[in-house]
């Protein structure tokens, strides 16, 4: 860079020199002197643009203006790479997808506080099932969601005076999930059916495939749950299907019936845990809810009974005034 400016300055120089050799030859005079002024000016001006351009490429060249180069392409690629990236829509839905489409299809009326909170945490564990690569809907799947519903949601119409509320809610569940409510409960009643007209002996065969089950909805579920995800509404469906042909839902027989469909029996018994704990929740909390309709049958009766009373009341004294 060094050897690069002083070439330049001697070059100038010497351009400069000649040019004013001849100036100084030429006689001296006002315009002469005006002329010499602006041809100083122009050596003085080409200088520093030559300066600066050798300063530029040296500057371009050495490892700063690499860098700098690099940086300015590396910034350059990223923001390309972040506009690549923005205008990708993520194809997997969020939980709060899940949310906010079941709001869309159950806008009014609200849901109760004391379920909503229960049924927002079906919805996100179901949803986080669904959206898993590995999982693959069955039909003791959708017995396994019915029953959790249902479980859940059993006394709802009850507490809200309505008819049909828990339905519509569900409807709109199913929809927020992508999933069809009508093939879903159809496919529920066909394994419940399936369990309660079946001997538990046969239903370990069954799910051995030796032979496959009748329907073909229920041995396709039991064929293909070992190479799918098995979650919890799965379990539950098991838990269901185990009850309805009278067996005891205990862990020792949960572990024979996941070893027989091939399945990893610990996931089965840790919601076993989660669904006895359940049910004795939604126990009492039915118990809590009979109460409450007790104590507000007993208000109602009290109120009829003194409305009752007091028109009495006033019947027997228009009675003794008309006698007056």
């Amino acid at each position: 860079h060094t050897a690069t400016c002083s070439s330049a300055k001697t070059g100038l120089k010497a351009m400069a020199v000649v040019s004013v050799s001849r100036m100084n030859m030429a006689p001296m005079g006002g315009r002469t002197r005006s002329a010499r002024r602006c041809a100083w000016l122009f050596l003085g001006v080409a200088v520093l643009l030559s300066l600066a351009r050798e300063h530029s490429q040296a500057f371009a060249a050495g490892p700063v203006g690499t860098l700098f180069s690099q940086t300015r392409n590396a910034g350059l690629v990223a923001k390309q790479s972040g506009d690549v990236l923005s205008s990708m829509k993520n194809p997997v839905r969020t939980v709060s997808d899940t949310i906010s489409a079941f709001y869309k299809e159950y806008p009014q009326p609200p849901v109760l506080p004391m379920y909503r909170s229960f049924l927002v945490d079906l919805m996100t564990n179901t949803h986080l099932t669904i959206v898993d690569a590995r999982f693959k809907y069955d039909a003791v799947f959708a017995l396994g969601a019915v029953t959790y519903y249902n479980g859940l949601m059993g006394s709802y119409d009850k507490l809200t005076g309505g008819i049909g509320a828990s339905e519509k809610i569900f409807n709109a569940f199913c929809k927020a999930l992508d999933m069809d409510p009508a093939q879903v409960i159809a496919d529920a009643e066909a394994v419940r059916a399936y369990a309660k007209a079946t001997p538990p002996g046969t239903i370990l065969t069954h799910m051995e495939g030796t032979p496959a089950a009748p329907d073909k909805r229920i041995a396709d579920a039991f064929s293909g749950i070992g190479s799918s995800l098995y979650g919890t509404s799965f379990s539950i469906g098991l838990f269901t299907v185990m009850e309805g042909c009278g067996v005891d839902v205990n862990k020792e027989n949960v572990e024979e019936w996941t070893k027989a469909l091939k399945v990893t029996s610990s996931k089965a018994t840790g919601d076993l845990d989660t669904y006895k704990q359940n049910k004795n929740k939604l126990r009492m909390a039915e118990e809590m809810i009979r109460e409450i309709e007790i104590r507000e049958k007993k208000k109602l009766a009290e109120r009829l009974e003194t409305k009752a009373k007091a028109l009495a009341a006033k019947a027997a004294e228009k009675a003794a005034a008309a006698v007056a």
